[in-house]
């Protein structure tokens, strides 16, 4: 009985080490179309798709973010204010290089700021 407990124990914290999400301010790693709020910052700073890809915004902090447009080929977008564990998603169908902030926390090209750059 022993055995047993130990190795459903052992399998579950192998699965859950195997997810690419966390809890608010955690430092997992984010999908390949995924940029993770965490830590004041988004990550990656700089995410590479390809046209038609649909890229999502997961706010891994316990405060309020934003994924302002600034600049760049597409429609612009504005997530308003996403809260712990929120998500936002853009599909990118315009080849070029799109410019974004959290309007609580930067502006365009300082403070929490990133880049997609959509490759044809």
């Amino acid at each position: 009985m022993r055995l047993t407990h130990s190795l459903v124990v052992a399998s579950m914290a192998l699965a859950l080490g195997c997810s690419s999400s966390t809890s608010a301010g955690g430092s997992a790693t984010p999908g390949p179309n995924q940029v993770f709020m965490q830590n004041l910052a988004f990550n990656p700073v700089t995410r590479t798709v390809a046209v038609g890809t649909t890229v999502t915004w997961v706010n891994q902090d316990g405060v309020g973010h934003t994924v302002t447009y600034d600049s760049g080929p597409g429609s612009s977008f504005n997530s308003g204010t996403l809260g712990g564990q929120g998500t936002f998603a853009v599909t990118f169908g315009t080849a070029g290089t799109v410019q974004y902030h959290c309007s609580i926390h930067g502006s365009p090209g300082s403070g929490m700021h990133g880049t997609i750059v959509v490759t044809p």
